[in-house]
């Protein structure tokens, strides 16, 4: 296969690197212009990714659009079999590491739906081990919510201020540092004394 690579990169958090994943791709070919990246997705769905949209808006008849794992490139597979289906259509085949696959080959349509099938339950795996963990953590305590952005004495405070008719929501946002919307919260909201 001579067609020229365009690769795709993805990491889950913004702390997280595509260094290796870059590497391996320009050892398969994929010149350092045509690597495209996402940074803080976790790749279950296609939705805000700018590196995705771009690789696949790269790529050409004759082309290979080129990942290192079928994870990096998709997570969810109605997902990844639109993309497939769509990049075969336009004369694009997939390169998974040094493989390449065609999309309209049964064998190689059965093994990409594989590792679709795979990356999805793998991702859902993940998911339920973090319901799992919070739903322990906030058994024994120690996952509390999200905490206020306020501390409870300037809570008091902007209750009082408002009630005496001291200040509005607006003075009261600008004061604070916060929106109107958690000014209204602290005042009307169902922690607030009657």
């Amino acid at each position: 296969m001579n067609g020229t690579r365009v690769g795709y990169a993805r990491c889950s958090t913004d702390e997280q690197d595509v260094i290796i994943q870059t590497e391996q791709l320009l050892a398969l070919g994929v010149s350092d212009d045509r690597i495209y990246i996402d940074r803080g997705f976790s790749g279950t769905t296609r939705r805000n990714r700018g590196g995705l949209d771009q690789a696949l808006a790269a790529v050409w008849d004759g082309s290979v659009f080129t990942v290192t794992t079928f994870d990096r490139f998709a997570r969810n597979m109605a997902e990844a079999n639109q993309i497939l289906t769509d990049l075969s259509g336009r004369g694009v085949l997939f390169g998974l590491g040094a493989s390449v696959y065609d999309w309209t080959d049964p064998f190689g349509r059965l093994f990409l739906q594989t590792l679709a099938m795979v990356a999805e339950f793998e991702a859902n795996i993940g998911h339920l081990r973090t319901r799992e963990g919070m739903a322990l953590a906030k058994k024994n305590g120690k996952l509390k919510g999200k905490q206020p952005k306020l501390p409870e004495p300037a809570r008091r405070s902007i209750r009082r201020r408002y009630a005496e008719g001291e200040v509005s929501l607006a003075d009261l946002a600008t004061e604070y540092s916060v929106g109107r919307s958690t000014i209204h919260r602290i005042i009307h909201g169902p922690d607030s004394p009657r």
